[in-house]
């Protein structure tokens, strides 16, 4: 009987704790899915009823609290990109090609059947979560009068830092999309400053109204899009200062940087399996995520490669997305998709084997998400970075001492790759700096799941976390550099020393003047 009432009290104090949250997760990407997918089966898991707008729906019917609303037609969208990556994206235009596509993205989205009827059926939710690239769906949060909660699969740009009260100084923290590492070099912090500008004047001034007029369109909103920003209640970033430049946050940003036990309990093909396991001189993995495609790499930048993965004397395994090989290598296995923490670990990370004994190397683009899952299974890496952050993370991981970077352009050298894949695989310091590296971020009281989990119920249950407001996020920049209080100063020292001047020649006549007498 006492065992029944108990059973009632829990299943009524975790029922009364049930909220509806809806998440906005829209970037046709794998890699960015996947960071944020374990959240959404965590938090409907833990009695939540969630909503989600996704490109990547899990489907699985275990979630009874999960509706995810299937966007996956948005990938039509993005299968530029790798071309883009190869041929014509840089620093400076990436900005302007992501934000035309998220805008193209939101217009899909808001005129699709299920978000329509989302806008217009009376539905409540206690917490929205947005995913950064789109801040203007924070207006959701508005319109269902509920907290809001920016989500980002990786660090934020500066102006976004600067709208929350972060620490943003271009002296200290290189802007994403920079191929520059702290400490920056004088010519470095000179292009950091005017690119942090360049990328505060193109969002505000003209990619943000163009997405606010789309919203005033199918929401009826008149919300400033870096209003919104500023007023996000929370601020989730996959980032850990273990491997990231370390920056001051206020207490409404949360690092969620961390392990996300995602590994699947489902075997590798058995071909697969075979191959990993017969390669007892070693395995290389080569793969450059989920956005670039290694068939539509350039001429001379896939013969450098396949050149030299041909001749080294390890097996290799090679996401690619084509069912044959431009040229034939007994060494090398293609696969169209790889499950790269099933190549990289065969056992979970919580037991006492982290990584295949037979993986030697993985080469990458740099992608965040590779680079964690790398990193976590004790992997050193070879980087060929394309665009967006991959440059900065490589710097980084080569900071580490995890990682060789080779570059792509102007043209690859394939002597130059050869010897970085040599160099790592032979050399015992980038397998002891990223066994090194792993401990360092592992080491937590809490997973980055957990974290977001726990703070993410903690918005639902104070209704917002306004009262946790960095009070920098409402000071004007003038205030903020005081910039005030140094002019003040500087014309208060000014007109002192004026005064005192004028004085000394007023006092100097007076006793010369009394002298003559």
């Amino acid at each position: 009987m006492i065992l029944k009432y108990t059973l009632l009290a829990a299943i009524f104090v975790s029922s009364s704790h049930c909220a509806n949250i809806l998440g906005i997760i829209p970037t046709p990407s794998y890699s960015h899915q996947i960071a944020y997918t374990p959240l959404w089966k965590e938090l409907s898991l833990r009695g939540h009823k969630v909503t989600v707008i996704t490109t990547n729906p899990l489907n699985d019917p275990k979630l009874v609290n999960l509706t995810e609303i299937d966007m996956r037609f948005l990938y039509s969208y993005f299968t530029d990109i790798s071309k883009l990556a190869e041929e014509k994206m840089n620093m400076w235009n990436m900005h302007s090609i992501f934000a035309e596509l998220a805008l193209v993205i939101e217009e899909a989205i808001l005129s699709s059947p299920p978000v329509q009827e989302l806008i217009h059926n009376k539905n409540t939710f206690d917490v929205v979560l947005v995913e950064f690239l789109y801040p203007e769906f924070m207006n959701f949060a508005k319109m269902y009068d509920c907290p809001s909660i920016i989500i980002s699969s990786l660090d934020v740009f500066g102006p976004l830092h600067r709208a929350v009260g972060n620490q943003a100084y271009t002296s200290l923290h290189p802007e994403i999309g920079t191929p520059f590492t702290a400490p920056l070099s004088f010519k470095e912090r000179i292009i950091n400053t005017i690119y942090s500008w360049y990328v505060s004047y193109y969002y505000s001034y003209v990619s943000y109204p163009k997405r606010e007029n789309l919203m005033r369109r199918h929401l009826n909103v008149t919300l400033n899009t870096d209003t919104l920003i500023s007023e996000a209640d929370m601020l989730f970033l996959n980032v850990n200062p273990a491997i990231h430049t370390v920056r001051a946050v206020g207490a409404t940003t949360i690092n969620i940087g961390g392990y996300r036990e995602t590994l699947s309990s489902k075997s590798l093909p058995q071909d697969l399996q075979d191959f990993l396991d017969a390669a007892t001189d070693g395995f290389i993995y080569f793969s450059l995520g989920s956005n670039v495609k290694s068939k539509e790499l350039a001429g001379p930048t896939f013969t450098a490669i396949f050149e030299t993965l041909k001749e080294i004397p390890f097996k290799v395994l090679w996401k690619f997305e084509n069912d044959n090989l431009p040229g034939k290598s007994e060494n090398i296995k293609i696969i169209k998709w790889a499950p790269q923490e099933k190549v990289l670990c065969t056992l979970g990370i919580t037991q006492s084997q982290n990584a295949h004994p037979n993986i030697k190397l993985f080469i990458t683009q740099g992608g965040l998400q590779s680079m964690e899952e790398g990193i976590y299974r004790e992997v050193p890496f070879v980087v060929i970075p394309f665009f967006a952050d991959q440059e900065q993370n490589a710097r980084l991981m080569e900071s580490k001492g995890i990682a060789r970077i080779v570059q792509r352009k102007p043209s690859m050298n394939k002597e130059e790759l050869k010897n970085a894949i040599l160099e790592v695989i032979h050399n015992p310091r980038y397998k002891n700096s990223v066994k090194t590296l792993r401990r360092q971020v592992l080491d937590s009281p809490t997973s980055g799941l957990e974290s977001a989990v726990w703070w993410t119920e903690y918005v639902i249950r104070h209704k917002g976390a306004k009262h946790l407001r960095n009070p920098a996020a409402d000071l004007p920049l003038y205030q903020y550099f005081l910039l005030d209080v140094i002019s003040f100063l500087v014309l208060a020292t000014a007109s002192a020393l004026w005064v005192a001047s004028f004085l000394m020649k007023k006092l100097y006549k007076l006793i010369w003047y009394e002298i003559e007498k």
